[in-house]
């Protein structure tokens, strides 16, 4: 009976060497296809049973490029002690279809549910694992995997290994027809996805995205905003415009965000509290926020251009005047600044 398996085999293999025609891509979603095939099951122990082939058919549909689902049946002659039984398996299958490539394989994993029908018992069984596929052309192509069978009822572990030559019918095919011309004189096959971003080439807006490079379903390059800011905030004594040497760490910390950040202007604000004449006070805010400028232009190296002083004398507040602990928070130069950060999502 083996050798009847093997003979199958290698009838199968022989079909897809005949069909064999310049490589297409993986087929798009909508197509159907029959997935005849051989299996080989390597039982657990504990059943009492010998590794054998059988056949298997499968019905299945392309939802995508990437996702297919699958109804097969597997049908096995059973040798073991005792009596030969027969083994009838049937599962649904969900198959996934990886992106990189390996050569001119491309790798899948798989998963499902069946049930197997012995001649004296039967189970419930769960099915994973991984596999490869090769492209033939826009018909036909050539699968093998390898999976893990679990018995839900008794816990048995099989593991099994599983070859079939797929063919593609309805639908549309991924790879457009190419006119029959000498060999000589025939372009190379594009590859349907040519910079191997998961996205055919035929909806494909952002060709050659880099490899790394997370996109979306148009193919283009997913791009991140994020926010970067940083607060400052120099107090001052009463009636006083000099910088405390407390704040040179800070104001050297608004130097390095100006520096990293080249297209980020620093506006600077001064204030001080409601002691004193409008006029008095408009003119020590400036005083007071034209010194923070002076330090990150002298002390810093940054350049004038990039940070602008505005005193508001006694105008915004930001606690009571009517107490000290108010107005020595109302004495201040402060600032905001932010910028809005772009990069890509990678992999």
């Amino acid at each position: 009976m083996r050798k009847t398996y093997l003979t199958a085999l290698s009838l199968m293999l022989t079909a897809g060497a005949l069909a064999t025609a310049p490589s297409a891509s993986v087929a798009a979603e909508g197509q159907f296809y029959l997935a005849p095939g051989l299996q080989w099951i390597d039982f657990d122990k504990d059943r009492g049973l010998d590794d054998d082939f059988g056949f298997s058919l499968g019905l299945g549909y392309d939802f995508t490029d990437k996702v297919s689902g699958e109804l097969n049946i597997f049908d096995m002659d059973l040798e073991g002690p005792g009596a030969d039984r027969d083994l009838f398996q049937y599962r649904a299958d969900m198959f996934y279809n990886l992106d990189r490539k390996i050569g001119g394989l491309t790798p899948f994993v798989v998963g499902g549910v069946g049930h197997n029908d012995f001649d004296v018992n039967e189970e419930t069984v769960w099915d994973a694992g991984l596999g490869v596929r090769y492209q033939i052309n826009d018909r036909f192509e050539w699968r093998t995997a390898v999976r893990k069978f679990w018995g839900m009822d008794e816990h048995y572990h099989d593991y099994g290994i599983d070859t079939s030559l797929i063919f593609r019918f309805g639908g549309t095919s991924s790879a457009a027809p190419v006119a029959q011309t000498p060999r000589t004189a025939a372009p190379a096959a594009a590859p349907a996805d040519q910079d191997n971003d998961g996205v055919p080439d035929s909806r494909d807006d952002c060709p050659d995205t880099p490899r790394n490079h997370r996109v979306d379903d148009r193919g283009c390059s997913i791009v991140l905003e994020e926010v970067a800011r940083i607060d400052l905030n120099v107090q001052f004594d009463f009636d006083q415009s000099v910088v405390k040497p407390e704040y040179i760490s800070e104001i050297r910390q608004v130097a390095d965000f100006l520096n990293e950040h080249d297209d980020t202007v620093a506006v600077l604000e001064g204030h001080t509290d409601s002691t004193g004449t409008e006029e008095y006070n408009q003119g020590l805010s400036q005083r007071r926020v034209e010194a923070v400028r002076q330090i990150l232009i002298q002390q810093f190296g940054i350049e004038p251009g990039k940070v602008r002083a505005q005193g508001f004398g006694e105008t915004r507040p930001i606690a009571s005047n009517d107490t000290a602990e108010g107005r020595a928070q109302n004495r201040r130069v402060q600032s905001v600044i932010s910028t809005t950060l772009q990069r890509f999502q990678t992999r």
